[in-house]
C-alpha cells in the first residue's frame, strides 16, 4: 500500500476518534471551600439589606467563606490568623483612611467604621451577624429599619 494512502487512512482514523462523542458526565455534587459536600445554606441573608455599624462581627461554619466577601484596597488593612476557635479574618481602615470598610454576606451589604471581624469555625454552627456601635439595619427597599447600639441576626441551615 502506497505511503500516501496509509497517511490518508491514518488521518481518517484519528479524525474518527476525535469526533466520537462521550456520554455526559454525571453532575458533580456541590462542594464547599473545604472540599466537603455542601449542606443547604441558610436563607436568612438572601434578601438585599444594608448593615452599618462601628464594628461588624460574623461567625459561621467552614463554608462561610463561600458566601462572604471583604473588600480590600489600598486604604484598608486585612489580617488573617488561625486561632483555637477557627480562622479569624479582620478588615480595618488603614491609618490614613477616612472611609468605612465594606463587605458582603450573600445579599447583605456591610459597612463598618472600625472593623469587620469574621470567624470561620471548623464545624457546623449557625451563621451569626452582630453589629455593634451605632448599628443600623434596613432592607434595601427601606423597610424594616432598625437603629440600636447593638443588633444581632442569625441564620440556620436548611430549606
Amino acid at each position: 500500500m502506497p505511503i500516501c494512502v496509509r497517511l490518508v487512512l491514518f488521518a481518517a482514523a484519528c479524525l474518527g476518534l476525535a469526533c466520537q462523542s462521550n456520554p455526559p458526565a454525571a453532575p458533580a455534587l456541590a462542594r464547599g471551600a473545604t472540599g466537603a459536600l455542601a449542606r443547604p445554606w441558610t436563607r436568612a441573608f438572601q434578601r438585599e439589606a444594608v448593615i452599618i455599624a462601628d464594628e461588624i462581627q460574623i461567625e459561621g461554619p467552614s463554608d462561610l467563606i463561600d458566601h462572604l466577601a471583604l473588600r480590600q484596597d489600598d486604604e484598608t488593612r486585612y489580617h488573617t490568623k488561625t486561632v483555637p476557635e477557627g480562622l479569624r479574618q479582620e478588615l480595618v481602615p488603614g491609618p490614613d483612611s477616612t472611609r468605612e470598610v465594606r463587605g458582603q454576606i450573600d445579599a447583605w451589604s456591610l459597612a463598618a467604621f472600625r472593623r469587620i471581624v469574621v470567624l470561620q469555625r471548623p464545624f457546623d454552627v449557625p451563621v451569626r451577624v452582630r453589629a455593634v456601635g451605632n448599628a443600623y439595619f434596613a432592607w434595601s427597599d427601606g423597610s424594616g429599619e432598625q437603629r440600636q447600639d447593638e443588633l444581632q441576626f442569625q441564620g440556620t441551615r436548611g430549606p
